[in-house]
């Protein structure tokens, strides 16, 4: 069967029509923004591990060159979800000596759910053993300030909304409920 010239003509006119559209579309969605209202997310420690490994990779080449140096020393890091808390540990090489160093972390919500606290309850490193305090005050001299993360002692305190609003994203949740097990860690924002 043929047909007219004039009909295919017309055919594919309107199939270009509808590739505009859809073009047009996504375009418009990509300007949307998102709004977290709810979530309830479980995690296990090896996907964090993979997606902490991930992360970095993608973007050490954004880091200071001092920060990649000393990100090189870091070794055989690990993150251990356990009972109501969480295990970091690995080693730092300094010159040629690899020093075992582990860090426990105490979650939970504050500010009425809106911030995360991250408390580093302990730090132990070769010759050294107590809270994280200096260890978090040293961090903070020598990175960049970054909207929504602050610190009080030896806590790291972390705003969703500024984080996730530089994203595209915001919040209208609150963190409701923080549940560390071993191997998983469970939050719901509601």
């Amino acid at each position: 069967m043929t047909y007219p010239a004039s009909y295919l003509l017309l055919i594919t006119y309107h199939l270009l029509l509808i590739t505009y559209h859809l073009l047009l579309i996504t375009y418009y969605l990509s300007l949307l923004t998102m709004t977290l209202h709810t979530l309830s997310l479980t995690v296990t420690d090896d996907e964090v591990v993979a997606a902490i490994r991930r992360t970095f990779e993608m973007n050490k080449a954004n880091l200071p060159p001092e920060a990649q140096d000393k990100m090189k020393n870091v070794k055989d890091l690990n993150l251990i979800f356990a009972d109501g808390h969480i295990v970091v540990n690995g080693k730092f090489v300094m010159g040629f000596i690899p020093v075992p160093f582990e860090a426990h972390c105490e979650l939970s919500a504050a500010d009425g759910g809106e911030t995360l606290a991250v408390r580093l309850a302990k730090v132990k490193a070769s010759f050294f053993s107590g809270n994280g305090a200096a260890l978090i005050s040293a961090l903070f001299q020598q990175a960049p300030p970054i909207d929504g993360l602050t610190a009080s002692g030896d806590t790291l305190l972390v705003r969703f909304a500024p984080l996730l609003a530089q994203r595209g994203i915001s919040v209208t949740g609150r963190i409701r409920t923080i549940d560390v097990r071993p191997g998983q860690l469970s939050f719901a924002i509601a």
